[in-house]
């Protein structure tokens, strides 16, 4: 798994206590201070969480729709299998070394979705979920200062088991009048990160993600399904040789129009190079 949220886990199941693993401590008293010793959070999902998000699965097998279908709503469940890419990023104002979101962004064209035009996936997450190390993708933008808060919004309601979507999806919240409107902010920051993932952070991956927006394509623009994971995996082998990493990167030089023996995502420098590595936060 790339992204596994257990706190969405917990709160698909409110009437379910949170799973714990054995936890111990080892405590040294040197008269001078208290030594504690205690394991983190595991990186990789435990048996148990695994169980229940197998039972998870078989419940959305009724209800789960592919996020291409036509007439999805907020709250609905989806699952996705595409290639996307993938990176962490930064609110605008943000420290560089401060990547609190992770974005997934794929494109899925008309003659594969059964409709008309192409449609758009953008998956949102908290870093809090990601399972391995991640190159940035740069800051979110200007302006995006109601995604960036949404994104930790949607975490800390899975956070207190509340299912129900925020305040901020209703569409009374949704048609305030204001500068920068909900829908051309998403469709900016799916613009960007689109092309601005790590070249090797690029796979055909699949899991369950619950929708945010839906929003239909104009004449101009695609449609595009906003969503928060559950969790996202590898739908293949991790493309892991050179070989392969090679292709990749030719291949985003291609989409791109760059030359390929030049090509890097178009990053500040002090970006350029950065990763998040969750097992910092793991000790």
């Amino acid at each position: 798994m790339i992204y596994f949220s257990r706190r969405r886990l917990d709160a698909f199941f409110p009437e379910q206590a949170p799973s714990t693993s054995p936890s111990w401590n080892l405590e040294v008293d040197l008269q001078v201070a208290t030594v504690a010793i205690g394991p983190g959070t595991p990186l990789t999902p435990t048996e148990s969480e695994l169980r229940r998000l197998r039972k998870v699965q078989q419940h959305l097998e009724r209800e789960v729709s592919h996020f291409y279908a036509p007439h999805l709503n907020a709250g609905d469940w989806v699952y996705f299998d595409l290639e996307m890419g993938w990176g962490t990023s930064h609110e605008d104002s943000a420290l560089p070394d401060l990547d609190d979101v992770l974005l997934f962004c794929g494109s899925l064209p008309g003659d594969r979705t059964g409709g008309p035009a192409t449609v758009d996936l953008m998956l949102c997450g908290s870093t809090k979920h990601l399972l391995e190390r991640t190159a940035t993708a740069g800051r979110l933008g200007s302006g995006t200062r109601w995604l960036h808060e949404l994104i930790h919004k949607m975490d800390d309601l899975d956070d207190s088991r509340v299912t129900d979507l925020p305040e901020e999806l209703t569409q009374r919240a949704l048609s305030v009048p204001r500068s920068n409107r909900p829908e051309q902010i998403v469709r900016d920051v799916f613009r960007i990160a689109h092309r601005h993932h790590a070249p090797f952070q690029r796979a055909r991956v699949q899991g369950l993600a619950r929708v945010n927006l839906n929003l239909p394509n104009g004449e101009w623009t695609s449609r595009l399904i906003m969503a928060t994971p559950l969790y996202v995996q590898y739908a293949s082998r991790k493309p892991l040789r050179w070989i392969t990493r090679l292709r990749l990167h030719r291949d985003m030089c291609r989409r791109y129009g760059r030359a390929w023996w030049r090509w890097r995502p178009d990053l500040p420098p002090r970006d350029r190079g950065r990763v998040y590595d969750p097992a910092v936060l793991a000790r």
